[in-house]
């Protein structure tokens, strides 16, 4: 699902709203061994659900390589057609929707076989994911609450995960209209708050956060047990059986 509201304000400072005395509107650096997680909401009106990917910084441009030439795969793969520049949107491939390949199809629309090729770009894509250098996968979630309450509930409960470190973490969350916001989850007791994006990871980061839908949406399927997608349920402890969670928001 697309983010249903906007970022969480409550006890988070928004450098883009000039920031504060305690949390400056400033750009970090994020540390050489630092962690970064990259977040995705996904679920319904009824339930919140979130991936992610957390990993060292050390690692970010390995795991970002090793998607980008998954997608190359699918882009070299003449079953399908997904140029490289398209936003692989796991809701739109479970439901087997992908560009037209042309021709017949452009007549009749997809046949069985055409919309399983791009269902099965979902679980080829969690397999990769399984195998993402340095990577940990957790997921979270929760019935009746907004995305912005879920999502401020769950970077409380990460930064409340990282109190203990001495390195710095932080949060790339996709919010709502695809846009992408960072926070930094600080050591001690000091709230999350809203940053610029590390010059030094942003880019790699962001190649995460489309994997990272992958998480989020067949970790909602799973919960949510919609059986008319009766394969996506299973296919989330099947193909990430040491996933973190779900942990209740």
């Amino acid at each position: 699902m697309d983010a249903r509201a906007n970022p969480p304000s409550s006890g988070m400072s928004d450098p883009a709203a000039g920031g504060d005395e305690d949390h400056p509107a400033a750009t970090e650096f994020a540390p050489a061994h630092g962690t970064v997680y990259a977040v995705v909401p996904s679920g319904d009106a009824a339930l919140t659900a979130f991936g992610w990917l957390r990993l060292p910084v050390a690692d970010l441009p390995r795991a970002a390589a090793r998607w980008t030439a998954f997608r190359a795969e699918l882009h070299e793969d003449p079953a399908l057609n997904i140029r490289p520049d398209d936003d692989l949107r796991a809701r739109k491939l479970a439901a087997g929707q992908g560009r037209p390949l042309g021709g017949a199809y452009l007549k009749r629309g997809p046949n069985r076989t055409e919309k399983w090729n791009y269902r099965r770009v979902l679980r080829r894509g969690i397999d990769v994911i399984a195998a993402l250098p340095g990577t940990t996968v957790g997921t979270a979630g929760g019935h009746g609450l907004s995305t912005a309450v879920a999502t401020e509930a769950l970077l409380k409960r990460l930064a409340a995960e990282r109190a203990a470190d001495v390195c710095a973490a932080f949060a790339l969350i996709r919010t709502g209209n695809g846009s992408h916001s960072w926070y930094r989850l600080p050591t001690g007791a000091e709230a999350p708050r809203r940053v610029e994006g590390p010059p030094n990871i942003t880019a790699d980061a962001e190649r995460l956060v489309e994997p990272a839908e992958f998480v989020a949406y067949c970790a909602y399927r799973h919960w949510a047990r919609l059986h008319e997608r009766r394969l996506l349920p299973a296919w989330f402890p099947e193909l990430l059986p040491g996933a973190e969670g779900p942990h209740t928001l």
